[in-house]
């Protein structure tokens, strides 16, 4: 080969290898033209189903307080014992017992008629005309004496410690009753039947009668056995009370957990997490304040339930909130949580003001813990392990501020305001009490940035920290 064709042979080979050169730079720019919209849908869609997700749960969220009271009430029979057991010691609700029960005795016992029949006989005894005229004047207010008494023996047996036993005892039958999917035998004060839950009345009258007879009343034995049942809510049949049970038993303990899995993948799943933490705490707070403006609602309609089934309104009223008292709080508490999760959110975003915040707070906590260096304090081991596991800790102080919150109730706004006081004071304490090197404080406008969760409070270095995980997104070209 002379030289001529090999130098046209080399030209036409380096020709071809920068075409080749050019076609790969076209490739990889058509590549990553095509990529950049890809990634755009695929975040487009992350938003939308992490959307979606926190909107769901945020309904779930009174559904669920509510099933998981259900299922304590019905599976728990302590629970249920707590939760009526303590009506018993309500005026109002005394007061319905006792007008009950001698509705149910006059219904049964004519006391002008035994009162009549006691002076008929005295008077055939073949007494003096003034002697049966005196009488027959006494007979009448002898009539009220023994209703009258027979009244107060009522209520010294409803306000009886005795009587707060046996409703108690009653009421655990009762739910033994229930929990086997059957109405009670008619020994329990509390009973489920095809009309309704209601009182069985025939306990108490036959505990008046016993303490008519020991205090010498031979007309109490007249009284007869009452089966009457004062129905206080209206019920289902027992196929339907055997479904709701399992649906019940079964979604109490499920619901809850669906719906905090939704709260968590709409945060995962989310483009910007801390927009994501923020809808969280307000599906919590919302859902949660739905709850309780519904529950609010119902003590006002038991007004017109009471006028319906005839009974003292207050009486029904006491009930209604002795059975509700427990989800109310749950859900103060919640939509407590619900805000304090949103606040978090808000100062993980991008805003001047919580970029400022955070510089703030890190500058705070970093000089504050270089001042006690300086002192000489040392916390060794465990500063560098509150250092290491700082999240960690912040999370557990959260929780165990959450498990406070419903051991304390009933809850006042002093105590919230307690443990919130307690719990954000024992975070920045443990913050300070970190062992590590802090980095230089950035200024206020790339704080969002920059600005580490070691350097925040208890609960805006949690913010933080999420914040600096969070992906960037994909620039636009």
């Amino acid at each position: 080969m002379s030289d001529t064709a090999a130098d046209d042979l080399q030209a036409q080979i380096d020709a071809l290898r920068t075409e080749n050169e050019k076609l790969r730079a076209q490739t990889l720019v058509l590549e990553d033209e095509t990529a950049v919209p890809a990634r755009r849908a695929s975040g487009r869609w992350r938003a939308v189903v992490s959307a979606i997700c926190i909107v769901i749960a945020a309904i779930l969220v009174p559904v669920s307080i509510v099933s998981a009271w259900a299922r304590v009430q019905l599976v728990d029979e302590d629970a249920f014992v707590n939760t009526l057991a303590p009506l018993v010691d309500d005026p109002a609700v005394q007061a319905l017992i006792v007008d009950e029960t001698m509705s149910a005795i006059t219904a049964e016992v004519d006391f002008n008629q035994i009162t009549a029949n006691v002076f008929d006989g005295i008077a055939g005894l073949g007494l003096p005309p003034r002697a049966v005229q005196a009488l027959d004047l006494l007979q009448a207010p002898a009539a009220d004496g023994l209703e009258s008494l027979v009244t107060q023996t009522v209520t010294r047996v409803v306000e009886s410690d005795a009587f707060a036993d046996v409703w108690a005892t009653a009421t655990r039958a009762a739910h033994r009753a229930l929990t086997t999917a059957a109405t009670s035998d008619g020994g329990g004060l509390v009973v489920e039947t095809p009309d309704g839950v209601g009182i069985q009345l025939g306990a108490v009258v036959e505990r008046v009668k016993q303490n008519l007879v020991d205090r010498g009343l031979g007309a109490a034995e007249l009284i007869p056995t009452v089966d009457r049942v004062v129905i206080i809510g209206e019920g289902d049949t027992l196929a339907a009370i055997r479904t709701g049970y399992a649906i019940v038993a079964t979604m109490g303990w499920w619901l809850p957990v669906i719906t905090l899995a939704l709260f968590g993948l709409g945060i995962l799943l989310a483009r910007r997490r801390s927009t994501a933490i923020l809808g969280t705490g307000l599906g919590l707070a919302i859902g949660a304040a739905t709850l309780t403006a519904g529950l609010s609602i119902g003590s006002i309609a038991m007004g017109i339930v009471a006028g319906d089934l005839d009974l003292s309104p207050t009486a029904l009223e006491a009930i209604y909130q002795q059975l509700v008292g427990a989800m109310t709080q749950t859900a103060l508490v919640i939509m407590l949580l619900g805000v304090l999760v949103a606040v978090v959110g808000w100062l993980m975003g991008g805003s001047r003001p919580a970029r400022s915040v955070r510089s703030a707070t890190a500058s705070l906590n970093g000089s504050a813990r270089k001042q006690l260096s300086e002192h000489g304090l040392d916390t060794g081991a465990f500063g560098s392990w509150l250092g290491r596991y700082r999240v960690l800790v912040r999370i557990l102080i959260a929780a165990l501020a959450v498990l406070w919150l419903f051991a304390m109730r009933p809850l006042s706004v002093g105590e919230i305001i307690l443990v919130i006081v307690v719990a954000l004071l024992v975070g920045w304490i443990l913050e300070l009490l970190q062992r590590r090197d802090d980095a230089p404080v950035p200024d206020a406008a790339d704080a969002g940035a920059d600005a580490g969760p070691m350097d925040a409070g208890p609960m805006d270095a949690a913010a933080a920290s999420a914040a600096a995980s969070t992906p960037e997104q994909t620039p636009k070209r």
